[in-house]
């Protein structure tokens, strides 16, 4: 089980798999609490999980230490008597939960119906003109702004116009024709910030997720080839759900800061992900 102080959805996405990972771990079932209200994966995924009432079950509390790790305290749950469930408290960001059931995972994420019906109409109505029997790639790109903005000082980082440059002309450079599709709380900047003008317009097109929900742009992002990220637990996801090449911005956290002293950065990007900084 899952105790749902957090909100989000990635970070919901990285509790939910640590839950699967635990049940993994010790021989043990998933569930949730009917009493629970929070409903965010559920609107988002097609989740099929069985559900307990809380007051009813034997309890051993376990709280993660430290954000951006894989805490290796979790392995001694298999100690736990069967007769007591599970409840895990903290963040667990990071991949080392996710692999030994990542393929478990992939089936259990299936979007809802109502959001793959918005990604193939948003996506068929966008095609760039004159690449409808041309192959090309989509890379989504995620930019984290918003509430990121007040936390700078902690070492909540932003990805950087330089940054989200060098990240798209990585792509650019490596396929013929490249569609981004841009998703953020920030619009505006994005589109101040991201310019074709950057590209050849020919092989390159920039289209922006305008007005759209959370949970839409996380499956418009899934439904992408590879992706840039920035920074944040929603770009995490984005791009573990698309599952293609990533680009992440590697000041995230930002060096020195204390948010990066509780963070294992290993722990939480994947090894083939490739890291890159400002140019600037």
């Amino acid at each position: 089980m899952i105790d749902r102080s957090l909100h989000g959805i990635g970070n919901r996405l990285f509790q939910y798999s640590a839950m699967l990972y635990v049940a993994w771990l010790t021989g043990r079932h998933p569930c949730l609490f009917t009493t629970s209200t929070d409903i965010t994966l559920t609107k988002v995924f097609d989740l099929h999980i069985s559900r307990k009432n809380k007051s009813s079950c034997e309890l051993y509390n376990f709280q993660q230490r430290g954000c951006g790790i894989y805490d290796s305290r979790v392995k001694s749950l298999v100690n736990v008597s069967q007769h007591k469930y599970l409840l895990l408290g903290g963040y667990f960001q990071s991949w080392a939960y996710i692999e030994p059931i990542a393929t478990q995972l992939r089936q259990q994420l299936r979007f809802k119906k109502a959001l793959t019906q918005f990604v193939a109409n948003f996506l068929s109505t966008r095609i760039p003109a004159g690449w409808s029997t041309l192959d090309f790639v989509r890379v989504g790109v995620h930019v984290r702004r918003g509430d990121f903005l007040a936390l700078v000082a902690y070492g909540y980082s932003i990805g950087s116009e330089q940054y989200l440059q060098e990240a798209m002309r990585y792509f650019v450079e490596r396929f013929p024709r490249v569609q981004f599709i841009v998703a953020s709380n920030d619009i505006p900047w994005c589109q101040k910030h991201i310019k074709l003008s950057m590209f050849n317009k020919t092989t390159v097109n920039i289209t922006f997720s305008i007005k759209h929900d959370a949970a839409q742009d996380l499956a418009l992002l899934a439904s992408c080839d590879h992706t840039v990220m920035t920074t944040g637990t929603y770009s995490w996801w984005a791009a573990w759900l698309a599952n293609g090449i990533t680009v992440y911005y590697a000041n995230y956290p930002k060096r020195g800061s204390a948010l990066s002293n509780i963070f294992r950065i290993q722990e939480y990007y994947y090894g083939h992900w490739i890291g890159m900084n400002d140019t600037k």
